[in-house]
C-alpha cells in the first residue's frame, strides 16, 4: 500500500470505483484498491503516488465536481508493524527527507492504536534533528496507525490531498 484514501462510512465501494476511473484518467495501469477493515478507508497501490495526488489536484482544480465520494488522498512512504521500535526506525530513515532549515510537525491520525498519540510524538520526535513548527512546516511526519500495522509518511502539507478543502480553494 503506497496510498491511504478516506471517503465517508459506507461510500467505499463508490469511491473505489471513482478512484479507479480517475486513476485510468492519469495514464497508471498498475492499479490495487482493497478495502480496509477501517471503515472509511481504503488501501490503495499504484505506480507513482506521488504523481497521482498531484493529477488528483489538478482535476479538482479545473472540475470541482468530478469527485464526490474521496475526502482525502494520502501517500504512504512505509508501511510498518505497530511496535514503537519499528515506528522509530523507520521514521529515522524516512526524516532524512527533511532538509537542513526545513521544519516539521508530527501528526497522528490512530485507529486502534496501543499508544498515546503524546507517546508516538515525543518518542518520535528526538529523533529528528530540526526545529518544530506546528502551524506552517515544510514537513508533515504522518503516523496512520490501523492497529496491527502504521503507515509513515514524510510529506509536504501540500501533498496530503484534501478534496474539500482542494473545492474551498483553501
Amino acid at each position: 500500500m503506497n496510498l491511504v484514501v478516506t471517503t465517508p462510512r459506507g461510500l467505499e465501494a463508490r469511491a473505489s470505483a471513482e478512484l479507479k476511473e480517475i486513476i485510468l484518467q492519469s495514464g497508471t495501469r498498475k492499479i490495487s484498491i482493497e478495502r480496509s477493515p477501517y471503515d472509511g478507508i481504503l488501501e490503495v497501490e499504484v505506480e507513482n503516488p506521488r504523481a497521482l495526488v498531484a493529477f488528483l489536484a489538478d482535476l479538482i482544480r479545473l472540475d470541482p465536481f468530478k469527485i464526490n465520494f474521496i475526502q482525502r488522498v494520502i501517500p504512504v512512504d512505509r508501511v510498518v508493524d505497530t511496535k514503537l521500535e519499528e515506528i522509530k526506525n523507520a521514521v529515522k530513515e524516512l526524516s532524512s527527507s527533511i532538509l537542513p532549515g526545513e521544519t516539521f510537525r508530527i501528526t497522528v491520525e490512530a485507529r486502534d492504536s496501543p499508544y498515546t498519540s503524546r507517546e508516538l510524538i515525543e518518542s518520535i520526535a528526538e529523533l529528528i534533528e530540526r526545529k518544530v513548527n506546528l502551524e506552517s512546516p515544510d514537513k508533515v511526519v504522518l503516523l496512520q496507525i490501523f492497529g496491527e500495522y502504521t503507515c509513515i509518511s514524510v510529506l509536504r502539507p501540500q501533498e496530503i490531498l484534501s478534496v474539500q478543502k482542494l473545492k474551498r480553494g483553501v
